[in-house]
């Protein structure tokens, strides 16, 4: 029995969101090379002073899980321009039926096509949600991110959206 309580334990510790500090900066070349991805067209994330990144997948039942969270945060008063998706590994059209199907809110959805901003961010794999301040990853939600961090996103980050 005990043996069983500690392999529940080990794996139920493995599903929780862990949030790390980072100081990891974000080339401002990369933040200009994305497309949005209903349009195909270029955007430049680089005069954004505060963003929130989410890396997502089509195929990820974790990113389902989070959307709503993530769309909401996006309606939130002071973050109406801040939250955007970057659909990681996966295929343009996956993405476009995701979004279809579950939301965009204020949410924008961008594609980039190289992956350098999810590998010089160090994204172990989706979903994964970063803070960035002029460009510096300042803090990491690892896995879908509960209502605790949706609170505590708006709590400790509404002053950075001005």
């Amino acid at each position: 029995m005990k043996i069983k309580l500690l392999i529940f334990l080990l794996l139920f510790s493995f599903c929780s969101t862990e949030i790390v500090d980072e100081g990891i900066f974000i080339d401002p070349i990369d933040l200009k090379n994305l497309k949005i991805l209903e349009t195909n067209e270029n955007i430049d994330l680089s005069n954004n002073n505060f963003l929130i990144i989410n890396y997502w997948a089509s195929w990820c039942l974790e990113c389902i899980e989070e959307h709503p969270y993530l769309i909401e945060l996006s309606k939130t008063k002071g973050f109406e321009n801040s939250v955007f998706m970057l659909s990681f590994q996966d295929s343009r059209e996956n993405a476009l039926k995701f979004i279809n199907e579950y939301g965009v809110g204020n949410i924008q959805y961008v594609v980039d096509q190289n992956s350098k901003i999810a590998i010089y961010s160090g994204v172990f794999g989706v979903p994964e949600t970063h803070i960035v301040k002029n460009g510096e990853v300042i803090k990491k939600y690892i896995g879908p991110i509960s209502i605790n961090d949706f609170q505590e996103i708006i709590n400790n980050y509404s002053h950075l959206t001005n």
